[in-house]
Order: structure tokens, then C-alpha cells, then sequence
């Protein structure tokens, strides 16, 4: 699939400008899709934000939308990833195009197999370590879960929540098809450097 194996997850504290910067850099360095998420403030902004991505990132570069299916067709994303409580998958999947992908955020096995009986391309699992970002979700996943979850899936699973430098080899270890970060890339000092670090670990399976 070619939104992995480095997924990079807008935040939402920073400004627009400051956010296609970051992934400009990371981009650079290896980062393989970005999913573009703005849960807060109004849809114009997001939309913005959106054309800004495309327009810097070029028509090519796989761009996945959070859960606004209009949005992710205006700015011709590869995507659209939904959370756990999604609309029916049969509703959109007659307005997306040839090729769309549909990603769903998971926080359980019996989501996992749901979403994949429902017929999504891929899912996000997690959080598997513990972070703020993800508070909302409950408490760890934990590697062992993860494992788990991979083994039993037909279709990849992209593990998210407190992945950083440091655990990243841990999660390469239970055979998720890659990962999906927020914090260690958006606020690092120099994301095209720890993307590249990142990415570069992951595809050789050493050390990060």
C-alpha cells in the first residue's frame, strides 16, 4: 500500500503554515503519507489547511482526510479514514472514486474484525502506548494486543498513539505494517531529520 509505511498525523494546536512547514520537512525525509486531521475550529480553516497540504505537496503525494469525505474529493486525497463510530461504509463507498482508500481509527480486536468485515483498506490501532492525544480512547493497547490484532487481520493495521524514537522498533517487532505519528515528527527541531531516522529503522528492521 502506498501510504506506508510513515504515516504523519496533523496536530491540531499549530497554525497552518507552521503544520505544512513541518511536513514539507518530514516529507523529505521519508515520511510516506500524511493524514490531514482537524477536529477543532471551523471547516474553512481545515479546508485551508487542505489546499495549502495539496498545493505544497504536489497533486501525487497520498494525502489522507479524517473523516470529511467532500473535503478529501476537493483536494483529491487518496482517503478518507473514520472513526471507531462511522457512518455505513456502503454510504460512502458510492460517492468515492476508483482507488480511494478507507481507513478506520480502532481501540479494540472486535473493531479491528469489524472494520475489516466492513471492508476497509486498512486501520489504525491504538493507542497502543500511552499519550494525551489519545486520553479519550482508554487506557494502552499495549505491544502484546497489537501482536495480536496483526496476526489475526487480513488487512494492514497501522499502529498509533505514544510511538516515538525510543519504542518505535518494538512496534516494528509485532508485524504492524507501519505506524502513524503526531508528536514525534510535528514538534520535533528538525522533522525532516527524524523522519528520515524513522523511516530509514523501519525499512531496514534495525535499530532507530
Amino acid at each position: 500500500m502506498e501510504i506506508l509505511p510513515l504515516l504523519f498525523v496533523t496536530p491540531e494546536d499549530l497554525p497552518a503554515k507552521v503544520i505544512v512547514s513541518r511536513v514539507q520537512e518530514a516529507v523529505s525525509g521519508g515520511v510516506s503519507a500524511v493524514v490531514l486531521r482537524r477536529k477543532n475550529g471551523p471547516v474553512r480553516d481545515f479546508l485551508d489547511l487542505g489546499y495549502l497540504l495539496r498545493d505544497s505537496l504536489g497533486e501525487e503525494f497520498p494525502i489522507i482526510v479524517n473523516t470529511r469525505l467532500d473535503m478529501a474529493l476537493s483536494i483529491h486525497a487518496i482517503g478518507l479514514h473514520l472513526p471507531e463510530d462511522h457512518i455505513p461504509m456502503d454510504v460512502i463507498r458510492k460517492k468515492k472514486p476508483d482507488n480511494f482508500l478507507l481507513g478506520v481509527s480502532c481501540h479494540s480486536r472486535e473493531s479491528v474484525m469489524r472494520a475489516q468485515a466492513e471492508g476497509a483498506d486498512y486501520v489504525f490501532f491504538g493507542p497502543v502506548f500511552e499519550t494525551p492525544s489519545k486520553l479519550a480512547y482508554g487506557p494502552p493497547q499495549g505491544l502484546k494486543l497489537l501482536e495480536q490484532v496483526v496476526a489475526e487481520a487480513e488487512i494492514p493495521v497501522v499502529a498509533i498513539g505514544g510511538i516515538h524514537q525510543g519504542n518505535i522498533e518494538s512496534v516494528r517487532k509485532t508485524g504492524a505494517s507501519g505506524v502513524a505519528m503526531i508528536g514525534d515528527l510535528a514538534y520535533s527541531a528538525d522533522p525532516k531529520a527524524k523522519a528520515f531516522s524513522l523511516r530509514g529503522g523501519w525499512t531496514r528492521g534495525g535499530s532507530v
